[in-house]
């Protein structure tokens, strides 16, 4: 059955001028133009809109999604099934955060005492997961966020990475960035300075400074990250997830890369330790 892009506006809540714009850009083309040059959409081009809104719910760009969507290997029920997980672990934090809200309010009336532990039950993270339950991957390593700019007023962010590899050599505009290794072994320069550190060492970064580091070692390392303030990093991480398989590196040219890290606040200046200048 074909829909014309008014129905299609009508099932899917998505306006007719943005269906004409996703159109243009190859994002989502119609089936077929009919004789009177309308827009008609058949089952393909709506599963396709719904992958869209998903991915868009997700806080994806849409330049992002064209990627994904465009790749040969793109599996329809696999990414449903990524949905649903994702979505799973944020209503989990919903139904936490409801379950305080009704706490509170009954504390309030005073039907029930509440202890202060109580009053943020709903804002507490677990140990494996990320404040939003979004689980960013980069390089298919997690980098979960702890503590969000949201809670901090923009303050600070916190960050935990898990995994083998590292960061480019780069620098923050405007941040002070602190590096500290729960597990593992992790090489980082600071400047001219050459750090080893274990479980329980940390270094400073002092925003401005040219910083590289890497997971080093058997094992993976488990590393916090805490940024002040926290600036662009939460977009940044979110941006640089969307590029999963192909890696950003194999997406994106150096130049483009430069044009990334420069929009949130870094400035991209080599390669991560051991690779070749």
């Amino acid at each position: 059955m074909a829909y014309t892009v008014k129905q299609v506006a009508a099932m899917s809540g998505v306006s007719v001028r943005t269906l004409h714009f996703y159109d243009e850009t190859g994002l989502l083309k119609p089936a077929y133009h009919g004789a009177n040059g309308y827009r008609f959409y058949e089952e393909p081009q709506l599963l396709a809109l719904q992958q869209i809104l998903f991915y868009r719910e997700l806080g994806f760009e849409l330049k992002h999604i064209r990627r994904v969507l465009g790749r040969a290997d793109f599996q329809k029920v696999a990414a449903l099934q990524s949905h649903r997980e994702i979505l799973e672990e944020k209503l989990a934090r919903t139904r936490r955060l409801i379950e305080t809200v009704d706490t509170t309010i009954n504390h309030l009336e005073g039907r029930t005492d509440m202890t202060g532990e109580e009053m943020f039950a709903g804002f507490s993270v677990a140990a494996g997961d990320d404040r939003f339950g979004e689980h960013i991957t980069l390089g298919g390593e997690p980098t979960d966020c702890k503590v969000s700019a949201q809670d901090t007023g923009g303050a600070l962010c916190i960050f935990e990475f898990t995994g083998r590899h590292g960061w480019p050599k780069h620098s923050h505009h405007e941040q002070d960035e602190w590096l500290y290794v729960v597990d593992g072994e992790v090489e980082c320069h600071v400047g001219d300075r050459k750090y080893h550190l274990r479980a329980g060492e940390s270094v400073f970064v002092p925003r401005k400074a040219a910083h590289v580091w890497a997971s080093v070692g058997d094992g993976p390392s488990r590393i916090l990250n805490a940024y002040q303030p926290a600036g662009r990093l939460e977009q940044f991480f979110h941006e640089v997830g969307a590029y999963t398989d192909p890696p950003l590196h194999e997406v994106l040219s150096v130049e483009e890369m430069k044009r990334l890290f420069d929009a949130h606040g870094m400035r991209l200046l080599g390669p991560p330790l051991g690779w070749e200048e």
